[in-house]
């Protein structure tokens, strides 16, 4: 008879097929299933670029570009020193006429550059809201020395209760006449608060030594090389011949009741000029312009600006302080 039973090695052939046909199963799926994750990453990106694209459309839609404003307020504080430098160095007048000066200088200059923003469409305007009075001290013989009116080497340049700003302050020293020593050097002590800041210049080994003292204490000391024999140190900027020199403007920190001070005026010469905020100039020891002695004058310490920007998306209005350094 024939043999019907189930060779033995057929269950595990079965079994061999079965298996494999699982693993397909489970390969179709994961498959399946990386496309689909495939897909829903790419929507998600899709959406998600979208809403970026449309949040940048929305931001530059209802945005408004006020740069034309910052820089016409800009424009009109440089113009605005321009106006005073000029008014206070080419007019030696009352206070009253330097102000109308200075009002019709700005006038002039709003009526061009409103002409300007009027061809892109836009109103611009600047106004004087108010000026501030004060001092102009100044020398300018340049073969003269450092000393008062009278030939004192020792003598107080300004002093006041209210005077509490310096501004504008630049010496152009002639080599020639200064001291070789710091024993005997010329300073300019600047007293404020209780605290003595002091500018001393000398010869030194060929070179002009300048350096700055805090309440007696040196704060830092440079010397420099003038190629034409004259050194120009400008304090209010911070700098000696074009180069910084930043601890120079720490000498005319000052607040109420400042005291400015000449020491040793007969070992240094040329030309000085400042301007302070009070009319606190010693008179005892100064004359007038155009004398070839050191003088004081009136001047326009600073001023406030108001200034308006309008265009159709923008109406822009701002008060601007305006002050040389």
């Amino acid at each position: 008879m024939a043999d019907v039973s189930r060779h033995p090695d057929s269950d595990t052939r079965r079994e061999h097929r079965e298996s494999g046909s699982g693993g397909g199963d489970r390969g179709q799926l994961l498959l399946v299933g990386a496309l689909a994750l495939a897909v829903l990453f790419v929507a998600l990106a899709l959406l998600l670029n979208t809403a970026i694209y449309t949040g940048n459309l929305a931001t530059r839609d209802a945005g408004v570009d006020a740069a034309p404003a910052i820089e016409y307020a800009a424009d009109s504080r440089t113009a605005g020193v321009d106006a005073i430098r000029s008014v206070n160095y080419r007019n030696d007048t009352t206070e009253t006429d330097l102000n109308a000066a200075f009002r019709d200088t700005v006038d002039r200059w709003d009526d061009l550059a409103t002409h300007h923003r009027a061809v892109a469409g836009d109103v611009a305007a600047v106004e004087v809201a108010d000026t501030t009075n004060g001092t102009r001290i100044g020398q300018n013989s340049a073969s003269r020395n450092f000393t008062n009116e009278s030939g004192v080497a020792n003598w107080t340049v300004a002093s006041g209760s209210d005077l509490s700003g310096v501004r504008s302050m630049r010496f152009t020293v002639d080599e020639s006449e200064l001291a070789d020593s710091p024993s005997d050097a010329f300073r300019m002590n600047v007293t404020s608060g209780g605290v003595t800041r002091s500018l001393h210049v000398y010869e030194n080994g060929g070179d002009v030594a300048v350096r700055v003292d805090d309440d007696g204490t040196e704060l830092s000391s440079r010397s420099f090389d003038p190629a034409d024999g004259t050194l120009v140190i400008d304090v209010s900027n911070g700098s000696v011949e074009g180069t910084a020199y930043p601890e120079l403007r720490t000498v005319i920190d000052a607040e109420d009741g400042t005291e400015i001070e000449y020491r040793y005026g007969d070992m240094a010469g040329g030309t000085y000029t400042m301007v302070i905020d009070d009319d606190a100039a010693n008179d005892a020891s100064l004359s007038t312009p155009g004398s070839g002695e050191p003088y004081a004058t009136p001047a326009i310490y600073g001023a406030t600006f108001d200034v308006t920007y309008r265009t159709s998306d923008l109406d822009y209005a701002a008060q601007i302080e305006v002050k040389p350094e």
